[in-house]
């Protein structure tokens, strides 16, 4: 498998990437060609001027094909952070008696019918914040690794958008603890404290002792 890194991902992202690291090693990773993860496609408007024409995070799973034998995941990150990804949540379905549940009145938006069978939905949207690189790196990458995973079985549920942002949902809330977790094993751990001479006296002090020497030679 290889790695397509942007260098200021490697630099700065070292927590997230080591996640995606130890995610891959849970499973069988034998069918990954490649994974990809920079901050998306650099646009020059007409004074030459660099831009991105998305935010946030986004990416893709490809599957593999007849040219393309194996898997390959890409993963967006430009930011800025924090920032706010749009999350696809479970439909609320309208009842068998014609109504609708409490929590459908509050939902914006279009009744979905499927013509074949009558059943009528509505759309439900969520909101997960996205503090740092680290966890936008986290995020999007345990977002199209779940199709890959289920694709090939490594992983229950079905292959939709709702499902993959819930599991993106759910390692991000995991990465978070293990975040929290070092910060205060790095906040309780003793501080070393200074108990000998520093290094700019260690001279004086060995200046003493030989004069000291010489002055007992001469006794």
């Amino acid at each position: 498998m290889r790695w397509h890194l942007h260098a200021d991902v490697k630099a700065n992202a070292g927590p997230g990437l080591e996640w995606v690291k130890a995610f891959l090693a849970r499973f069988d990773a034998s069918t990954l060609g490649w994974i990809r993860i920079d901050f998306g496609r650099e646009h020059r408007d007409v004074l030459g001027r660099r831009y991105r024409r998305f935010r946030g995070v986004y990416g893709r799973c490809w599957y593999p094909s007849a040219s393309q034998p194996t898997v390959r995941i890409s993963c967006q990150v430009p930011g800025p952070y924090p920032c706010a990804v749009v999350t696809r949540k479970k439909p609320v379905y309208r009842q068998a008696d014609g109504t609708w549940p409490l929590e459908a009145r509050q939902l914006r938006g279009p009744v979905i019918v499927d013509r074949r069978s009558g059943r009528a939905w509505k759309r439900v949207y969520g909101r997960t914040r996205l503090d740092t690189l680290d966890e936008g790196i986290v995020w999007i990458f345990a977002h199209e690794a779940f199709h890959w995973l289920r694709k090939t079985g490594q992983v229950p549920g079905r292959n939709n958008e709702v499902e993959a942002d819930a599991f993106a949902d759910e390692m991000l809330a995991g990465f978070r603890t293990e975040e929290r977790g070092a910060r205060a094993d790095q906040a309780a751990a003793p501080q070393e404290t200074d108990v000998g001479p520093k290094c700019a006296g260690a001279g004086s002090v060995h200046t003493w002792a030989q004069g000291t020497l010489a002055m007992l030679d001469e006794l």
